[in-house]
Order: structure tokens, then C-alpha cells, then sequence
């Protein structure tokens, strides 16, 4: 969805847990760059020998051969779920470069040639876990970028260790959730969303 090297960017790490491997079974990374700067980054990993083993090599060969293919579905499904979340009542922000209203739209659209299978939502009640705890398809996991929907409470798993004021300065409230989109269908994964989301406005 976006080439950084074309706007000028050095040097581009990409992890291969995520979206070039893509089924959430494999742990490696890669480094794109100038030839130049290279040769000084090969000349660091033979020090440190991060050579994958042979499993691995295939594995995401494999992977990336489909990669255009999911991260196309993902993209679609996810521009899909931000719509329907930016329209639920029971939602209070979504936060998603593909939306109109995101901060970040226009630079977005110039940017890249698609929006991507991440996004973030913010739900009015405040205990997050009730909703994941309804939620049937879309699984908790702090993994993304596989072909399963996952989804998150940050303040509960990445900045858990961060102070509650610190967290609320860099807008990670407890109602903050993140979700990765897979390749299930749209409208399963809308589903889902809903009837979590009724049951928790119902219950409260």
C-alpha cells in the first residue's frame, strides 16, 4: 500500500510476522535499501548471524506469493468495517486513514494506493473487555496482520506498563481498541462488531 523508498525514506524494515508472512506461524524480518547502505548492514548481521533456517525461507516464500492478494482483501474489508464503525452509535471515534474525516487523509491518499487492514476505535462504554468478551469471529490476540481478524485493548497490552496519564497524553484511553483485519467476509466481521457492541450498550 505504500513504497516509502520512492518518498525518500533510507532505509525500510519490514517484519515478516505480520503481513509477508500473513498466517501468524513465523518469526523473521527484512531490510530494504541502497546497495551502499547495505553492504554496511551485512557487514553487522555476519557478526551477528540472523540467517533464517530453511523451514522459515519457505514458508514465507510461500507467503508472499498471495501477498497481494490478502493485503488487497484486508484493505477492502477494513475501509468496509471503518465505515460501519464511523456510523454506529455505540462508537465514539475510529480512527482510520481511509475515512474522510481522519486527520491524515489527504497525506494518506497521496501517499499510498491503498489504506490498509489497520484500524483503531474508540467504544462509548468503558469497559473494553466486556466487548471483546462477546465478540465470536474477531479473536483477542495482540498479533496482527495475519488472515484472522484480531483485536486489542492497548491499555490493557502494549502501554499497559505506562501511567493512566501518560497513556491518556498520547490518546491511548481504556475504551481505545485496535483491530487487524483478516480475510474473513465484511459483513460477518460487521456482524460480529454489532451484536458485541448491543450487548455491551444493553448490559450497561
Amino acid at each position: 500500500n505504500q513504497t516509502p523508498l520512492d518518498l525518500g525514506i533510507d532505509i525500510v524494515v519490514h517484519s515478516g510476522t505480520k503481513y509477508l508472512g500473513g498466517h501468524s506461524d513465523m518469526c523473521c524480518g527484512m531490510v530494504a535499501c541502497s546497495s551502499e547502505k547495505m553492504d554496511r548492514i551485512m557487514s553487522l548481521a555476519r557478526v551477528l548471524g540472523p540467517s533464517l533456517d530453511p523451514r522459515i525461507c519457505y514458508l514465507l516464500e510461500r507467503s508472499m506469493k498471495t501477498l497481494v492478494l490478502r493485503v488487497t482483501a484486508q484493505t477492502k474489508n477494513a475501509m468496509e468495517v471503518a465505515w460501519f464503525l464511523e456510523h454506529h452509535p455505540d462508537v465514539a471515534s475510529v480512527y482510520y486513514p481511509g475515512l474522510e474525516g481522519f486527520d491524515g487523509y489527504e497525506i494518506a491518499k497521496r501517499q499510498m494506493t491503498g489504506f490498509g487492514a489497520m484500524l483503531s476505535f474508540e467504544i462509548k462504554d468503558k469497559n473494553p473487555n466486556r466487548f471483546i468478551e462477546e465478540l465470536k469471529i474477531i479473536s483477542p490476540a495482540v498479533s496482527l496482520g495475519g488472515v484472522e481478524s484480531t483485536l486489542c485493548s492497548p491499555s490493557l497490552t502494549s502501554h499497559a506498563k505506562m501511567s493512566k496519564k501518560e497513556r491518556q497524553r498520547i490518546g491511548v484511553t481504556d475504551s481505545l481498541l485496535r483491530l487487524s483485519i483478516g480475510l474473513a467476509d465484511a459483513q460477518d466481521l460487521k456482524q460480529d462488531l454489532d451484536n458485541a457492541l448491543k450487548k455491551v450498550s444493553h448490559s450497561s
